[in-house]
């Protein structure tokens, strides 16, 4: 009963989210450590992401629901959203407004633009009033997600941050499950 109730404290939740901006927090403002802030804010990103779009598929596989993860779907989705716009404000601190407008122009910047915006879009119509005033349109715009999904891997291939092995380890995973899904659909419309 105990850890039930640890395992269904939000806040607690919220908080281990949140550990890896506050430990890029600390490293910055106490230790003073030189390192790759854009890095370090991207990867969790990633994580968070590729954590919300695996919850469905997993569900498919295990042909069985998984409430904890499902009910927390979009927290993970929000916090993706929370180290992404880190890490663009970490990104903007660093370059001037020619870089700025020159970023526009490099389709590797481009695609992690566009990734933000659809991205900043989902994180707005997250919340439950959100999703009541919008109804059935709310899972319309929430599929987004996963042409999102694949401009920030391409915009993680294209800036070259950590190479195709790193892109892979995190990626290939969901790619697979994703695959599964939609072959799994296929299969089961060739039967209607």
């Amino acid at each position: 009963m105990k850890l039930r109730r640890i395992t269904d404290d939000t806040h607690l939740l919220w908080l281990v989210m949140a550990l890896p901006g506050l430990w890029l927090l600390y490293e910055r403002l106490v230790l003073h450590t030189k390192m790759d802030y854009i890095w370090w804010t991207g990867l969790p990103s990633v994580w968070f992401l590729i954590l919300s779009l695996a919850v469905t598929p997993l569900q498919q596989l295990f042909r069985r629901p998984l409430p904890w993860l499902r009910q927390r779907r979009r927290y993970f989705g929000v916090a993706s959203f929370g180290y992404a716009a880190l890490h663009t404000f970490i990104w903007l601190l660093g370059v001037n407004m020619g870089g700025l407008v020159r970023s526009f122009q490099r389709i590797d910047l481009v695609t992690g633009w566009v990734a933000m915006a659809i991205m900043t879009v989902l994180a707005a119509t997250s919340f439950d009033t959100a999703v009541d005033r919008m109804g059935p349109m709310w899972k319309t715009v929430q599929r987004w997600a996963y042409p999102m999904a694949v401009l920030t891997l391409l915009h993680w291939i294209m800036t070259d941050y950590g190479g195709w092995r790193e892109v892979a380890v995190y990626s290939v995973p969901l790619i697979l499950l994703e695959g599964w899904r939609v072959r799994r659909y296929r299969r089961r419309m060739r039967r209607v």
